[in-house]
């Protein structure tokens, strides 16, 4: 069995499992999330199914199609790399104020 076989059996067997156990919880999201990481893969998979695409305000695309209460949300980005680099940034600017630290750029001596 290969990796999306194995993938989809075990989301019948999840289906399965939530139908046989009526009271455990469910997800509280019910977005099935899908990163293709370039704008470009998301057109391409919206043209295939007949999609719309949506464009944020920095240019990131992405497109859906629902199932019942389930939307399997598929996106991407204008620079993928650069948004994992701006993430990054980020997510060390928080840590380091929680420190009540500060990040500055290097000092660079020729």
């Amino acid at each position: 069995m290969n990796d999306r076989t194995e993938y989809i059996a075990g989301l019948r067997k999840l289906a399965t499992w939530l139908e046989e156990n009526p009271t455990v919880r469910i997800s509280s999201d019910e977005r099935f999330l899908v990163p293709l990481h370039t704008n470009t893969a998301v057109e391409e998979f919206a043209a295939q199914h007949n999609l719309a695409v949506v464009t944020d305000n920095e240019g990131n695309k992405s497109t859906q199609m629902t199932f019942g209460p389930i939307t399997y949300y598929a996106y991407g980005y204008v620079d993928f790399a650069q948004h994992v680099a701006d993430r990054n940034e980020r997510d060390a600017r928080k840590w380091a104020a929680e420190k009540g630290l500060e990040l500055r750029e290097a000092e660079v001596t020729a």
